[in-house]
């Protein structure tokens, strides 16, 4: 079948710029070389240089699929904590309690095909009870899906999902993995089943409203007041949250990955009291899962740079939970300032802790953020025409006399110097008509 003739996706839908209610499709370098030209007109180049130039800032999102630019929080994690201390080996030590972080658990089985859904929930039953051999108690910790700004992130991993499906112990599963697990309502009906096999083998299960990363940290910190943690997952938040929450009273709390188990206390002592302090705030604000990570910033130098800079009392607006939210516009701005080196700007962007107002809109498939408020060029550069006429210019065949505008050097024929519509006053004009009389 023909691609033309085929269903196209809902995600084919895509948000376009409108002008007078008009969709358009707008190119970035083909706008800005409009924007040269256009200055012949009345707009300085000055003043048209304080637009975008596009429907979003190409420094907070990504002109390939308008998604917030990803953040590298993997080699953050690495080269900013993990690289401080020697990974551990704990194949002979054993640990009161294990955390597991259930997101990263539902993609660590393999499935083979013919199995039964609740064959397969055994199967997973079986990896976690072998995670938890060396301890006495073993927790998962299951991701909830109901709206936040983490949908945001849900929609960029989805590649291939598939339809919703009901599943029952009893029934073969036909769909791959991959595509099963890419659709989140599909997950919970998969966590619904795991929970109930988990929990008749004696081990505890918490299923979160939304993200299970503070939940993970939360628990495991609790525990570690008492005895030793071991937490299983792979995502860096969680250890940064970790590194940054732990108090020094506390039992062995360790965190393991596919790379080895690290210490995290020991991590923590490895950094400087300044470095613990804007730990958890330099990751946020350098991208996170609802953050954008910052064009040609890497989150590693911004923190080293944050943390030898003189901004501590912006940074410690962020840290302050009864920050207004003013203060919080204010004090986000002077350090976007401080990244670019252009000081003196005006704020332009709100924030605050209600998603709605802290730069989200609920759209169809959850929140999504809002690329920006203003407008994207001045609405004379968008309604910018050129004429390609091979006549004098001096009617309304004339695409740019039609506009009410004159004719100028990106004018395919008479370059606006050749026409009665050019921008000269008298001069040639006046004396063409002369003689055409």
């Amino acid at each position: 079948m023909e691609v033309k003739s085929k269903v196209q996706a809902l995600s084919s839908l895509r948000k376009i710029p409108k002008i007078n209610e008009k969709k358009i499709h707008l190119d970035s370098l083909k706008l800005f070389n409009r924007l040269i030209i256009f200055a012949q007109r009345d707009m300085t180049v000055e003043t048209s240089l304080a637009y975008e130039l596009t429907p979003f800032p190409l420094s907070l999102f990504s002109n390939k699929d308008q998604k917030m630019n990803k953040a590298n929080k993997a080699g953050f994690s690495k080269t900013s904590l993990k690289e401080l201390t020697d990974p551990l080996d704990l194949t002979n030590q054993s640990c009161s309690t294990l955390v597991v972080d259930g997101g990263w658990l539902l993609y660590m089985v393999k499935w083979e095909q013919g199995q039964t859904w609740q064959e397969i929930a055994n199967s997973y039953l079986s990896y976690v009870q072998c995670l938890g051999r060396r301890s006495q108690k073993t927790i998962v910790v299951f991701d909830g899906y109901s709206r936040s700004p983490k949908d945001h992130d849900h929609i960029r991993r989805t590649k291939k999902s598939c339809c919703d499906l009901q599943i029952r112990p009893d029934m073969i599963h036909w769909t791959p993995r991959a595509k099963f697990l890419d659709n989140t309502n599909n997950k919970s009906e998969l966590i619904h089943l795991l929970s109930s096999t988990f929990r008749k083998h004696n081990i505890t299960v918490e299923q979160c409203d939304n993200d299970a990363d503070t939940s993970i940290v939360r628990e495991a910190l609790a525990t570690a007041t008492d005895d030793s943690v071991e937490v299983r997952a792979e995502d860096a938040d969680v250890l940064v949250m970790l590194v940054h929450h732990i108090p020094s009273t506390n039992h062995p709390l360790f965190f393991t990955t596919s790379k080895g188990s690290y210490d995290v206390r020991r991590i923590r002592e490895a950094l400087s009291e300044r470095e613990r302090c804007y730990l958890l705030f330099c990751h946020a604000f350098t991208g996170c899962d609802t953050v954008s990570a910052i064009a040609g910033h890497g989150k590693t130098t911004l923190f080293d740079r944050f943390c030898a800079g003189d901004i501590d009392e912006h940074m410690d607006i962020f840290l302050d939970t009864q920050a207004t939210k003013d203060a919080v516009i204010q004090a986000g701005t002077t350090i976007f300032q401080y990244i670019y080196h252009a000081p003196g700007l005006d704020p332009l962007q709100s924030m605050s802790l209600n998603p709605s107002d802290y730069g989200w809109t609920l759209g169809v498939h959850g929140y999504e953020p809002v690329p920006t408020l203003d407008p994207m060029a001045p609405e004379e550069l968008l309604q910018f025409t050129s004429c390609n006429c091979n006549g004098d210019c001096s009617n309304r065949r004339c695409s740019c006399k039609r506009n009410g505008v004159k004719c100028i050097s990106a004018c395919g024929v008479c370059k606006g110097i050749s026409c009665k519509n050019c921008g000269h006053d008298g001069g040639e004009s006046g004396e063409d008509s002369e003689i055409d009389s």
